[in-house]
């Protein structure tokens, strides 16, 4: 039987690392980076190969814990591990955005890594300093670090990023934004043809695939969608601690909810907004990434959480899940805001808080997820 498109992403998104590898023999020369905080364009505009990384639950820090300590957010620990493995060895550079304090202390790490373990594999790494805050000051200094990226990867690539060049590649990195854009409609539509689950393994997979085959399967998924599912509950949101694997997302909809949106550093967010095509690409992209993406250093606060509700109310959701990271120093200041917003709208919330990553405590989420779900319906199947 021939592979479909949902299947083909959700193999992509299932084992990245093979991916990689079968780019990789393919002649990609891969720029490896996590989040979505590294400007994707400037690696196109260099004519290399983008390849967005993720922590996988499987690789327990065994190695790792004896650099790192455990506060560490569980997936940043689990990256540091395949580090130590040599999986990201066949990279010919790997950005490390300063999203938050962790990511910086990890490119601290990784710089470590040679003195700790001379035999570890490791490919070339760069810190990209990313600021959020709003301003021409911040916008100038992010101007001067996408400036410097530019020309590491102009480096590599053997061309320099000229204007033209960036908005070429600012027009590739829309499509993929947009191909998702309109397949959001087969999860978040009003009659979903695709699962929670799915969502994630789509968005997932469309970071880790040569982006012209992303946009290629995605599209054709949107032409030749799978059957309506069958509804299964309350319409849901999950929200939170950045969630690369649908390990939380499938256990509530085992629970009998439909999970319709994710705001979230790996969900909906990702590509809610076009880079602008119009006047000088440097100063779109530097208004892109400071301003549109969202992240743990976005401010000013207010507005991000005006672009969450925006999405539950485009979603029509009919509840909130907050999953929060075991060790998650941010998003417990940011709850008593977001929920004084969803109780305006009548919308309720099951805040589950200091979740580990790796051995996740499955019974009692499923304990808080079915009762949350009651409450919504009453109790009713």
């Amino acid at each position: 039987m021939a592979e479909t498109p949902l299947d083909h992403l959700r193999n992509a998104y299932a084992d990245p690392h093979a991916i990689a590898q079968a780019r990789k023999a393919a002649g990609a020369r891969l720029i490896g980076s996590f989040l979505n905080s590294v400007p994707v364009e400037l690696i196109l505009a260099a004519g290399l190969d983008p390849i967005r990384l993720r922590g996988m639950p499987a690789d327990t820090p065994h190695r790792a814990g004896a650099y790192m300590e455990e506060y560490f957010d569980g997936e940043v620990r689990a990256i540091f591990e395949a580090l130590l493995a040599d999986r990201y060895a066949l990279l010919d550079l790997l950005v490390v955005p300063r999203s938050s304090e962790v990511y910086l202390q990890l490119y601290y790490l990784i710089r470590e890594i040679p003195r700790w373990e001379p035999q570890a594999r490791l490919p070339e790494t760069s810190l990209f300093d990313l600021l959020q805050t709003p301003g021409y000051t911040t916008a100038r200094y992010n101007l001067g670090r996408m400036k410097a990226l530019a020309e590491q990867l102009a480096a590599i690539g053997g061309r320099a990023i000229d204007d033209t060049a960036l908005s070429a590649a600012i027009v590739d990195a829309n499509r993929l934004r947009t191909a998702l854009a309109e397949a959001s409609v087969l999860w978040r539509g009003p009659s979903p043809r695709l699962s929670g689950s799915d969502a994630l393994c789509v968005i997932g997979a469309a970071s880790v695939l040569d982006p012209a085959d992303a946009i290629a399967q995605i599209n054709a998924l949107v032409a030749e969608p799978p059957p309506e599912l069958a509804r299964n509950g309350p319409r849901l949101l999950i929200k939170g601690s950045p969630q690369h694997d649908i390990r939380f997302t499938a256990l509530v909809e085992s629970c009998g909810a439909e999970v319709v949106a994710h705001d979230h550093l790996g969900g909906d967010r990702t590509f809610e907004t076009l880079v602008s095509e119009e006047g000088n690409p440097w100063e779109a992209l530097v208004h892109h990434y400071q301003r549109e993406i969202p992240g743990p250093r976005a401010y000013p606060q207010a507005r991000e959480d005006a672009r969450f509700i925006a999405l539950a109310e485009s979603a029509a959701v009919d509840g909130v899940i907050i999953l929060h990271d075991e060790w998650d120093d941010t998003l417990g200041w940011e709850y008593p805001d977001q929920k004084r917003l969803l109780d305006a709208r009548g919308l309720p919330v099951l805040f589950l808080k200091r979740q580990p990553y790796f051995d996740p405590p499955q019974d009692a989420q499923r304990r808080a997820v079915t009762a949350f779900i009651e409450s919504i319906t009453g109790g009713a199947a």
